[in-house]
């Protein structure tokens, strides 16, 4: 699925530390692309209910709606003009939701889930695995994306000029992992680079079966 990336000026931050400028930036616009490409070459090809938890600024609404018939997007914070960037054939609803909340989202509404850059800001990596798995159909399929979380990430984004990540980056990518594993399967992966081991990947997609 081919990333249709909205211009730049287009979209709106949802809060201070919403990373929208990064994905227009020279070079480290390209590794910010990147994830979400990794997260869209999981996306399975069927389905027509999607959910997207954790919205931002909207990045990944013109993709998405253009490839499912039915989105609906999540976030803490929902900023305005959203919906001017739907696709117009698509059948969309935004919702303001709190993963770990119960009753908030819809349970085992939707034939796939994106959730990308959203789980390692959750403290309750089991609450949050079993909330998305809750959400989706038998046979459905969850795409999450996570940042490794350790020193070495924390001077990463210093040099871009993002400072004090570690009190927003507060669940590693193995921990992760492991609260996914038990509530769904996992199927294909991608890594940044390619082939790094959980504990060792800037960035990592996985692409997770409800059975």
């Amino acid at each position: 699925m081919k990333l249709n990336l909205p211009p730049a000026g287009t979209l709106k931050p949802n809060d201070q530390h919403d990373p929208l400028p990064y994905y227009y930036r020279p070079l480290i616009g390209w590794l910010y692309r990147k994830r979400l490409r990794m997260g869209l070459d999981l996306l399975p090809s069927g389905g027509a209910r999607i959910l997207e938890v954790g919205v931002g600024s909207g990045i990944l609404v013109p993709t998405l709606s253009s490839h499912f018939p039915r989105y609906t997007g999540t976030d803490l914070v929902l900023v305005d003009g959203l919906q001017r960037l739907v696709a117009p054939s698509c059948q969309t609803e935004f919702l303001q939701a709190d993963l770990l909340q119960k009753s908030s989202l819809p349970e085992a509404s939707f034939d796939v889930v994106i959730c990308l850059s959203v789980l390692e800001h959750i403290a309750d990596a089991d609450g949050a695995a079993s909330a998305l798995a809750q959400t989706l159909v038998k046979g459905g399929t969850l795409v999450a994306g996570y940042p490794m979380v350790n020193r070495l990430m924390a001077k990463l984004f210093r040099t871009i000029g993002f400072g004090n990540i570690e009190a927003h980056h507060v669940t590693a990518p193995a921990t992760i992992d492991r609260a996914l594993r038990r509530v769904l399967r996992r199927g294909a992966r991608k890594a940044l680079p390619a082939f790094a081991p959980v504990s060792l990947a800037l960035y990592q997609c996985a692409a997770w079966i409800k059975d």
